[in-house]
């Protein structure tokens, strides 16, 4: 049954959940560590990495929790002892500002005598600026960052800087520290096709800072860590982020709806999965919706009409986004996304799929790629044929909708 954003389940519950409860099914921010769904296996390998001193390359599709996972493990981390340093590259318009961003925090919470720190900083590189300041209000000496307006060889060296300026004030304070690069293709891209190069001969000799790189890039981080002659090959240990097994999802689903009282049936919970191909932000958007009909009354357990009301729901919310991303592509983009979907993804560069889409074989390659490009689907080379999918299975779920209308 195709969903329809516009139809109303009519479904009544004899015993509403009390009103005040809350819903256990939280999305639109960073999950903490005991709210994750398993990740135990991925949140030990970041301990590991920290502990070791090493470099981890985190590679996983939007959506799959990979925010969450680094929050969780800076949580852990720092109930250890270790000084986490997060960021998130696209959040910075430039390199240098990211640069900044990690100075500024790194002199926050790595202080150590005023001088010594000074003394490091200027050590460190000629680019940076140490400023020291006295806090009158917290009665200590300050060192704050500033960079120096040298831009002959453009931000990346200035990043580069903050991060030597980081391992020689860690060593300087004794403290365990990890830098965490999350979607860290952007420094890549906005770099150059020296900036992996120049990264690398800094890190390597790092011994008192750890690393996560992470991003959501697959294909091109994928390439960036596996490829021969490429700077970050074997500089440190990857770690693929996959949907979350079935068998873990499935009690996780049932023992929050258990708790709150809710009937759950065994087909409901596989219809939730399916609807979302188990990536875990879009189960947590529709097991919300789920649970809020079931304590309205909307539902009267969680099983396969409640799923398909529950999904309805979400695409009526969610469908003016969807429209404007939709008529934002192309015509050859739109024509190749609907086949993803009607197709399953696989062998999209035939003749028989081409044709079934009203396009040429070469017209397809050339959609498919500025669509991966852009992050809207993605080719899944782990499976056996390869195959594409909509990075969002609720667009997905859509596209769906959409089509069935036109027939």
């Amino acid at each position: 049954m195709s969903p329809n954003p516009l139809r109303h389940n009519t479904m009544t519950r004899e015993r509403p959940a009390a009103a005040g409860a809350k819903n256990p099914f939280e999305y639109g921010r960073a999950l903490a560590a005991d709210e994750l769904c398993d990740r135990a296996p991925e949140l030990a390998k970041i301990e590991r990495a920290a502990a070791n001193l090493g470099k981890l390359f985190l590679i996983g599709p939007r959506r799959y929790g990979k925010t969450s996972l680094l929050h969780a493990a800076e949580e852990r981390l720092e109930g250890r002892g270790v000084t986490v340093l997060r960021f998130d590259a696209e959040r910075y318009e430039t390199l240098d500002l990211l640069a900044q961003a990690l100075l500024a925090d790194a002199t926050r919470v790595l202080r150590g005598p005023v001088q010594r720190a000074r003394d490091v900083f200027l050590a460190a590189a000629k680019r940076l600026k140490p400023e020291v300041t006295y806090d009158a209000a917290g009665n200590e000496w300050m060192v704050s960052l500033g960079l120096a307006r040298e831009t002959e060889r453009g931000a990346l060296p200035l990043l580069v800087d903050a991060l030597d300026a980081i391992e020689r004030l860690a060593k300087a304070t004794d403290r365990a520290v990890m830098v965490i690069l999350d979607e860290f293709q952007q420094v890549v891209t906005e770099g150059g096709a020296g900036a992996e190069r120049q990264l690398r001969a800094a890190v390597q000799q790092h011994r008192h800072v750890s690393y996560v790189f992470a991003g959501s890039a697959t294909r091109v981080l994928a390439d960036m860590v596996t490829k021969r002659g490429r700077a970050f090959y074997r500089l440190g240990e990857t770690l693929y982020l996959s949907t979350l097994p079935r068998e873990e999802f499935r009690p996780y689903l049932r023992k929050r709806f258990d708790g709150a009282g809710f009937a759950v049936t065994d087909g409901g919970l596989d219809r939730l999965l399916d609807v979302v191909e188990e990536v875990p932000l879009s189960v947590q958007r529709v097991a919300h919706e789920c649970w809020e009909r079931c304590r309205d009354g909307a539902a009267a357990r969680l099983d396969e009409a409640a799923v398909d009301a529950a999904l309805d729901a979400v695409l009526a919310q969610e469908n003016p986004g969807f429209t404007r991303a939709w008529t934002s592509l192309t015509r050859a983009q739109k024509v190749a996304l609907k086949a993803v979907v009607l197709e399953g993804g696989r062998a999209m560069f035939s003749h028989a799929v081409a044709r079934r889409a009203r396009s040429s074989v070469a017209t397809m390659q050339r959609a498919l790629r500025s669509l991966e490009a852009a992050q809207w689907v993605r080719r899944e080379e782990d499976v056996s044929p390869a195959r594409y999918r909509v990075e969002d299975p609720l667009f997905a779920a859509w596209v769906r909708w959409a089509q069935e209308l036109e027939r």
